[in-house]
């Protein structure tokens, strides 16, 4: 069974060419090595791990000071305790999403990044058909449960400090995923963690499973930017504790182009109605719809002017194939 929650999380993805070809990878964390009922934080202060396939790079810091601890980023884990508050190191789904034991878990108080990897099959570029598994940790469920120090009980109208707060017990937890392609917003998934919304009471819930979350059919992303909110927030923020757990994260990638070297492309004007004007280029110019389907290809030499007027209203990818590699932009025609 499985939880969710989160905080602000950036997941940045990556591949290392384009082709029309796709190849499905996921990531279960299952090749990281773990004792039964156990976690690893950061204390060998390798500063990150990785997973096979995807290579993304999951950022982890540790703090030395005060005999050390997990300061933020991302941890991993096959703990599977649902009762122990303050637990940072379980998921309250009670152990992986599939088959697998081992998770991800997250510390997510202020910016968290996760980062695709340049080796292997992923470079730059991005990914397509993104989803994944998310579900809350011990820690946040039983803060929601029974209240902490800072964690109001969910359900009730009095935050921990014994003071009315407004909600009339109908708090929540929500988490909102934005999927971008070179810093623009192309789609957003909401999925509620807990909700005590509704009028018959024993509607109410902390979500105890895993939840699939699909990001648009078709969406060609380089980053995912997750936000954590709840109905449960003081002077500095959020009481709620920020940490989720994560598991099989599965997306397309593109493959079939052997270049490595990729840069962004530069071109005008953009926005751009019947032409746009590329200079000192040699090459191959590809201009793809948003969810990578070949629409024109022209060849071009030194300045060319690139006739963009059959082009139907909406956001191109641009890829320039030159002998030395490729680059890369995005195009809003008008």
């Amino acid at each position: 069974m499985k939880k969710i929650y989160l905080s602000i999380l950036t997941i940045a993805i990556g591949l290392s060419g384009i082709a029309q070809e796709k190849a499905l990878c996921i990531t279960d964390f299952e090749s990281l090595s773990l004792s039964t009922e156990s976690h690893w934080d950061g204390s060998d202060l390798t500063g990150s791990f990785a997973d096979n396939c995807l290579n993304w790079d999951f950022v982890n810091v540790y703090d030395t000071s005060f005999g050390g601890y997990w300061a933020s980023g991302w941890a991993y884990s096959n703990e599977t305790d649902v009762l122990t508050a303050g637990n940072q190191f379980s998921s309250f789904a009670g152990g992986g999403a599939g088959v697998g034991d081992n998770y991800a878990i997250a510390s997510a108080y202020g910016g968290l990044g996760l980062f695709g990897g340049n080796s292997g099959s992923l470079g730059t570029l991005g990914a397509g058909d993104i989803q994944f598994y998310v579900s809350t940790s011990t820690y946040a469920a039983q803060s929601m449960l029974n209240g902490d120090t800072f964690g109001k009980v969910f359900g009730d109208s009095l935050d921990a400090a014994g003071t009315v707060d407004g909600t009339n017990g109908e708090d929540w937890f929500k988490l909102t995923v934005y999927g971008y392609y070179l810093e623009t917003l192309l789609d957003s998934q909401e999925v509620y963690l807990a909700d005590y919304r509704f009028a018959n009471d024993s509607l109410d819930y902390i979500s105890d499973t895993w939840q699939l979350v699909q990001m648009s059919p078709g969406s060609f992303l380089d980053s995912l930017h997750f936000v954590l909110s709840s109905s449960d927030v003081g002077s500095f923020g959020m009481n709620t504790p920020s940490f989720f757990c994560i598991d099989d994260i599965s997306a397309d990638y593109l493959t079939g182009v052997e270049e490595s070297e990729i840069s962004k492309l530069s071109f005008y004007p953009n926005p751009a109605i019947n032409q746009i004007k590329i200079e000192d280029a040699d090459g191959l110019l590809e201009i793809y719809s948003i969810d990578w389907h070949l629409v024109q290809s022209t060849q071009v030499f030194g300045t060319s002017i690139i006739d963009i007027s059959n082009l139907s209203n909406g956001m191109y990818q641009l890829v320039m194939r030159e002998e030395n590699g490729i680059s890369t932009s995005k195009l809003i025609k008008q």
